[in-house]
């Protein structure tokens, strides 16, 4: 099966995962969704399991990803292509056209532990590669004299990673991330540990 076909799957998948719990996708639903039969969408993911795994792995696990190999010559100008991720990431997720889509991911989150054997070992691994490059750029930030030698890399890392998934969370409330006032939060961040 082509990717495009798989995606003809997982999209459909993945809104509708977004949108009901996981007991209430059926393969009706599913076939609604897709405009694709039964047999055409189970050709390929055997289990409703199989499915929901491969729409966590796609829309959590790469999608988030999708940060964790940003390259930077300077913190600053890691923070200008992580917001650029997390604004090409919010304009995914409106596209689907899901009312609160943010809310909705949360909530697959929580679902992925129930339904997704080894779900919070991985997720912690991304959460600590994650944690990892934030610490690595810096580190070279503080080592370069772009940030003061005074910061604490690892301190300094959690702040960034807590400012952006306790906005997410919060925001998720309501609309969705702001990455306007993400970036007005990071940048005042910024200057308060710049040299």
């Amino acid at each position: 099966m082509k990717n495009y076909d798989i995606e003809r799957i997982l999209r459909p998948a993945f809104k509708l995962f977004l949108t009901y719990n996981y007991e209430s996708v059926s393969t009706s639903r599913l076939e609604e969704e897709s405009g694709l039969t039964r047999g055409a969408i189970f050709f390929k993911f055997k289990t409703k399991e199989a499915l929901f795994k491969a729409v966590i792995d796609k829309y959590i696990f790469n999608f988030q990803s999708d940060s964790s190999n940003l390259k930077a010559d300077s913190l600053k100008d890691f923070l200008d292509l992580f917001l650029q991720k997390v604004k090409d990431r919010m304009e995914t997720m409106h596209s689907l056209g899901i009312t609160n889509v943010h809310k909705g991911y949360f909530n697959l989150l929580y679902q992925a532990l129930q339904y997704y054997p080894g779900f919070d070992l991985k997720i912690d691994e991304m959460f600590r590669r994650n944690l990892s490059q934030w610490e690595t750029i810096i580190r070279q930030a503080k080592e370069s004299g772009e940030i003061k030698p005074s910061c604490d890399v690892h301190e300094t890392a959690q702040k960034f990673r807590y400012i952006y998934s306790g906005m997410s969370f919060e925001n998720s409330l309501h609309q969705g991330l702001d990455v306007e006032k993400l970036k007005t939060v990071y940048y005042s961040y910024y200057k308060e540990i710049k040299k």
